[in-house]
């Protein structure tokens, strides 16, 4: 039986949602198309139906992590200047180096959960994932009222506490929990 356009739609959309979360938690090299269209519900025959490649999709899923961070700090950074969006900012830094967010690596942000990964990737999920960070750096930019490089900064310093105490959690749970409270009271202490 044929799947009419909408179905098909749903259906890929399920594929990107299902391999966002593989590979966030897994990375790309480690997740097959079989394991993929699984966790999606569907059957790994009908991969080459929604995706030229496994590359494709890869780069999809990456472009879907993206725009989802860029809606949470997109609302951030729409806040009217002052104390609502300062207290906006700081509530987003607080949660961003928490124990929750070092411990939810399935649901994290692509920045961390691709960082390393990304080098080693395709030219074409290199260049969805240089897409997103070139529009987060803007959108950090605006929600701190600030220039390109003190936004990259404080991307760099979240993005790499966040990883840092992410590779030590299981053996050093109080070294992990330090790095992430050094970070975010630097951090806090700028704003």
């Amino acid at each position: 039986m044929r799947l009419t356009k909408e179905k098909a739609a749903e259906n890929r959309a399920k594929v990107v949602d299902a391999a966002l979360g593989l590979f966030q938690r897994r990375g790309f090299a480690d997740v097959g198309v079989a394991e993929l269209m699984g966790a999606a519900g569907l059957t790994h025959g009908g991969f080459y139906n929604h995706f030229g490649s496994k590359t494709d999709l890869e780069a999809e899923a990456c472009a879907l992590a993206f725009e989802r961070a860029l809606k949470v700090i997109g609302k951030m950074a729409a806040k009217p200047a002052g104390a609502e969006r300062r207290a906006a900012i700081r509530l987003y830094v607080e949660r961003y180096l928490s124990a929750r967010a070092r411990d939810a690596a399935g649901a994290s942000c692509p920045m961390v959960s691709f960082g390393t990964d990304v080098s080693r990737e395709s030219r074409e999920v290199q260049a969805k994932y240089a897409e997103g960070l070139r529009a987060y750096i803007e959108l950090m930019a605006s929600a701190l009222e600030a220039d390109a490089a003190t936004a990259r900064a404080t991307i760099a310093e979240l993005v790499g506490a966040l990883s840092l105490a992410r590779s030590v959690a299981c053996e050093d749970r109080a070294l992990s929990d330090g790095i992430l409270e050094s970070a975010k009271q630097r951090i806090l202490a700028r704003l």
